[in-house]
């Protein structure tokens, strides 16, 4: 090791997830510090080894999109102390695609692709303007003060999601507790090992009962439609289920809470509904709510925005700070409707950009207009300082958010 390595080790960070005090909306400090400083810059995993922490937008860009940064669960670290949280081959059913490389990645993306095609997501549009307006009447008539989040934004992608894929009514409710315990990071390694062998049950249940009598929804289909194993679909479905839950959730409430808290921009968006793509995507960059990863390990030895990164290097890409990149966006640290936000990373980049975006967006523009809309004097139930959050997840959003109107 050289003497320089020796001492960018001595200086690496740990992994930040404090939020700064009184800004919900912000990324830990230390990810500025560490941008400013390089947008690639030491970082401390919790045993000890010393990787890589990407904080600028176009380096973001560049890991996402280059195949000697693999996805590959060997070798991988949590930047963040879990227990339970090291990855393993063996844990994995082979159907989980976001922890492959090409051509396995490629061939799984390829038998997919077709069921989240913009044409495909705006054949749902009606659909999901039912679900939405069905669980804003049943707001409605219970009154307020509720908790957006088991009101609303927390229904809205389990119904959106189950019905995609064929999950029965009954079993909703458990999946999405199992989901809760996956992505927290308080949660104990056996914790974690039973919800996932009760996630595993319930879906092999359902793969069972889709080969016994295929419906339209995905996972029927790719049983008539494709050769994959039980366990390639007990992996394809185990990520599109929690993809399509998490995150959205989350956005719904979080962006929300991001809107009631900056008045201006709320009135902006009610004077001219026409802006709601536009802020879409600013709350999307100005959230971004997946605060840990996405995970990389380099593949071989190579110089990477002018250093050295060596073969078994684990890099995290920190999305809230790529997408605050003052290099990339004016004024990052403001929340603004109107920006055009087009070039964020929310969704990551690349081979590995999230399949379901198009289905995502449709999803939060449907759901944030119709709750704005039916509700003109939506507001806080409570003083924002009491609005929890989600700090120790790997999903970032709001624990409830309790409104009235």
């Amino acid at each position: 090791m050289t003497q320089s390595r020796e001492a960018e080790n001595r200086l690496a960070r740990p992994f930040p997830t404090a939020r700064p005090s009184g800004c919900p909306f912000d990324p830990p400090a230390p990810f500025t510090e560490a941008r400013e400083e390089c947008p690639v810059t030491p970082l401390r995993y919790p045993d000890g080894h010393v990787g890589r922490l990407v904080t600028g937008l176009q380096a973001a860009r560049s890991v996402l999109g280059d195949t000697r940064f693999s996805s590959l669960p060997a070798g991988k670290r949590s930047p963040v102390k879990v227990p339970g949280s090291e990855l393993s081959t063996d844990a994995l059913p082979p159907g989980m695609f976001v922890n492959m490389d090409p051509p396995d990645h490629t061939r799984y993306r390829r038998l997919l692709s077709k069921h989240f095609t913009i044409r495909r997501v705006r054949e749902l549009r009606p659909r999901i303007q039912e679900m939405t307006d069905r669980l804003l009447d049943e707001m409605e008539s219970a009154g307020g003060p509720v908790d957006l989040v088991q009101a609303f934004a927390k229904p809205l992608p389990t119904l959106v999601t189950s019905e995609l894929l064929g999950l029965p009514e009954a079993d909703r409710s458990q999946f999405g507790r199992h989901v809760d315990v996956l992505f927290s990071l308080s949660s104990s390694g056996e914790e974690m090992q039973q919800s996932m062998m009760g996630l595993g049950g319930m879906l092999n249940a359902l793969i069972a009962a889709a080969r016994k009598d295929p419906g339209p929804d995905i996972l029927g289909r790719l049983t008539v439609e494709t050769d994959l194993t039980d366990e390639e679909l007990l992996g394809i479905t185990i990520v599109l289920l929690i993809a399509g839950l998490e995150t959205t959730t989350n956005m719904l409430a979080l962006g929300t809470y991001a809107l009631l808290r900056h008045p201006g921009q709320l009135a902006a968006l009610r004077a001219d509904w026409s802006l709601m793509d536009d802020a879409v995507e600013e709350l999307l960059r100005y959230l971004s709510v997946v605060q840990i990863g996405p995970i990389r390990v380099a593949a071989e030895d190579f110089e990477f925005e002018g250093q050295p990164i060596r073969k078994g290097e684990v890099v995290t890409v920190s999305l809230p700070a790529a997408n605050r990149d003052p290099l990339g966006f004016d004024n990052p640290d403001s929340l603004d409707i109107r920006r055009g936000a087009t070039r964020h990373v929310a969704f990551g980049s690349g081979p590995h950009q999230c399949m379901g975006h198009h289905l995502a967006r449709l999803e939060l523009g449907i759901g944030y207009e119709s709750l704005l809309r039916r509700f003109p004097r939506l507001e806080l139930a409570v003083p924002a300082e009491e609005v929890g959050t989600r700090e120790m997840m790997v999903t970032y959003g709001v624990l409830e958010l309790p409104v009235r109107w």
